[in-house]
């Protein structure tokens, strides 16, 4: 049996959001309407949607991120690739704990603040956290050092820490 996965998302900036998306995901919308855009795809398995709200609000930080995972280093960097030569924001994890899981991910937030989370796991952990990156007092998360976490936390971000961010930009989102 075929499925797919559908996301529906508040874009306060439906322009902003169809540039960024098609960005994103490589492809242009299936369908676009002045209030509405949407993709259907394959390859994730996803159809994404987003309704133009003028005044909703930016995520959430701590409520949630939406994730890609795939299943091959090579396939996460021509992601990676692609998302950056469009222009994307990209902050990188390498062999992060997070999860109880070791990964190599990617992360971009969209224009209303939803980040994304694409990810190949290589192996299992015993522990939500790597021993560098416990959660502290503040509420840490994946892939940060208790000095990253501060970084981090000063700049908006719960998990930008323990990543090697390839361009400025604070995370929006909690991990895992």
């Amino acid at each position: 049996m075929k499925t797919r996965v559908h996301i529906n998302l508040s874009a306060s900036d439906l322009d902003k959001s169809v540039e960024f998306y098609g960005a994103l995901l490589g492809v242009k919308p299936t369908k676009l309407r002045p209030d509405y855009a949407n993709w259907r795809l394959d390859n994730p398995a996803l159809h994404l949607a987003l309704v133009h709200i003028p005044k909703a609000s930016v995520a959430d930080a701590h409520a949630r991120h939406f994730g890609i995972e795939l299943f091959d280093d090579r396939e996460l960097e021509g992601w990676k690739q692609r998302v950056e030569e469009a222009g994307l924001s990209v902050r990188t994890e390498q062999e992060v704990t997070c999860c109880y899981a070791i990964a190599n991910k990617f992360w971009v937030a969209d224009p209303d603040g939803n980040e994304w989370e694409f990810w190949v796991r290589h192996e299992e952990a015993n522990a939500m956290h790597g021993a560098d990156n416990a959660p502290s007092e503040e509420g840490a998360c994946c892939g940060a050092s208790a000095q990253e976490n501060a970084k981090a936390k000063a700049a908006g971000s719960c998990c930008a820490a323990g990543a090697t961010v390839k361009q400025e930009q604070p995370a929006k989102s909690a991990c895992c």
